[in-house]
C-alpha cells in the first residue's frame, strides 16, 4: 500500500505511468529512526508488529484514516485497514496503535 493524494492505493500491481504528477507517499515518507510519525511510535509502544510484512501497508492506511477521521471508533480503524492481512496475530495491537497515535494526534493539533 501506498498513499497517491492521500488515498491509499494497492501499490504491487500499479504502473509508474497511473500515479505520474500524482503525491505518491510510501512508508519512507511517514516519518524517520529520529522522528518517526505519530502512527509509528504508537506501533512501537503496542508492540504492534511482529514480522513486519504487512506493517507498512497499514501504517499508510491508517494514515490515510487519520488525515481524515481524527476520532475514529474501533470499526472505522477495522474498516479502514480491511484491505491489510496480518498473519501474526497483532489485531489487537494494531487497533489499540491506531486509537493511540489518533489519540497523540489530536492532543499535539490542540496544543
Amino acid at each position: 500500500m501506498v498513499l497517491v493524494e492521500g488515498r491509499p492505493e494497492k501499490s504491487c500491481g500499479k504502473t509508474l505511468s497511473t500515479v505520474a504528477g500524482k503525491a505518491v507517499t510510501t512508508i519512507e515518507g511517514l516519518g524517520s529512526a529520529d522522528r518517526p510519525h505519530p502512527l509509528q511510535q504508537a506501533f512501537l509502544d503496542e508492540q504492534a508488529g511482529q514480522c513486519g510484512y504487512c506493517l507498512s501497508g497499514i501504517l499508510v492506511s491508517a494514515k490515510a484514516l487519520l488525515d481524515r477521521n481524527s476520532a475514529p471508533s474501533r470499526a472505522e480503524i477495522a474498516h479502514a485497514l480491511d484491505d491489510n492481512i496480518c498473519r501474526c496475530g497483532s489485531h489487537i495491537r494494531i487497533l489499540r496503535a491506531v486509537e493511540r497515535a489518533a489519540a497523540r494526534m489530536r492532543e499535539g493539533a490542540a496544543r
